[in-house]
């Protein structure tokens, strides 16, 4: 189900996936694959069916970034004008504030808008092939898709500035450790562990897996206790729901839960 020339979307079940499909040139964006993104990110996030976002790269590598070679060779690009657009550059905040829980499963390359895509997701996850650069710098911007902002929530303020001020690749097992990948996966099993998590994650409650996503975001501007204020207000509503009751009888039971979303 994809109506785009430089990205795939499908769906199956309460997954959408997103994948950038520029493999001839590692993914790289274009303004019509930045457009072609913000616009399949805006649908999802309108779809209160959908509960996880899979974005990935269609080949070997997530996405690097710009696409440096097509825009050095763009007379409007070397001119200061090209044809991206404010509103293609919302796909980070939509992909960090969307009510679906956002996956990056990265493989390859990802640098720049893609690292930021990345940064902006709730869950990181990748094998050993991938490769991260801030790489703005490399290219003479400050920054964009919310790095300086995202960035030093993951992994720490003086590891983010080192990273931002003195670009450089580092891999997988470094990312890892840093704290930017949740999970890092053997090459072979990679695919395996990412269907396995997605369906994790569809195997919860929908009402509180839409929950635990709108206390994070609330968390992130509240102080401790109108948090908790708030955080107490949800609880409450959602131990009332069916979808609660069979949880805490498929716990008992030692099974699978049958939910409804109600």
């Amino acid at each position: 189900m994809s109506d785009y020339r430089t990205i795939l979307f499908d769906r199956r079940d309460a997954v959408a996936q997103i994948q950038f499909n520029r493999p001839h040139a590692r993914n790289s964006l274009t303004d019509e694959t930045s457009a072609e993104f913000a616009d399949a990110v805006e649908r999802t996030s309108r779809d209160a069916s959908i509960r996880v976002l899979l974005i990935r790269g269609n080949g070997k590598d997530f996405c690097p970034g710009a696409d440096v070679k097509a825009y050095h060779g763009d007379p409007d690009v070397q001119a200061g004008h090209d044809d991206a657009r404010p509103e293609d550059f919302r796909s980070s905040i939509l992909l960090h504030e969307m009510p679906a829980v956002t996956v990056a499963a990265i493989r390859g390359g990802c640098a720049g808008a893609g690292f930021g895509y990345a940064c902006a997701c709730d869950i990181r996850v990748a094998d050993r092939s991938a490769r991260f650069n801030t790489a703005f710098l490399d290219v003479g911007v400050a920054g964009d898709m919310g790095v300086p902002w995202s960035l030093p929530r993951l992994i720490g303020a003086a590891r983010a500035r080192d990273l931002s001020f003195l670009p450089r690749k580092f891999d997988a097992a470094e990312a890892h450790a840093i704290g930017l990948l949740a999970r890092l996966f053997p090459d072979e099993v990679f695919e395996a562990e990412v269907e396995a998590l997605l369906a994790r994650l569809c195997g919860m409650a929908p009402l509180a897996l839409r929950g635990l996503k709108a206390n994070y975001l609330a968390a992130e501007r509240m102080d401790f206790a109108d948090y908790v204020a708030l955080e107490t207000e949800r609880h409450l509503e959602l131990f009332d729901s069916e979808d609660r009751a069979e949880a805490f009888a498929a716990f008992a039971e030692k099974r699978p839960g049958r939910f409804q979303g109600r």
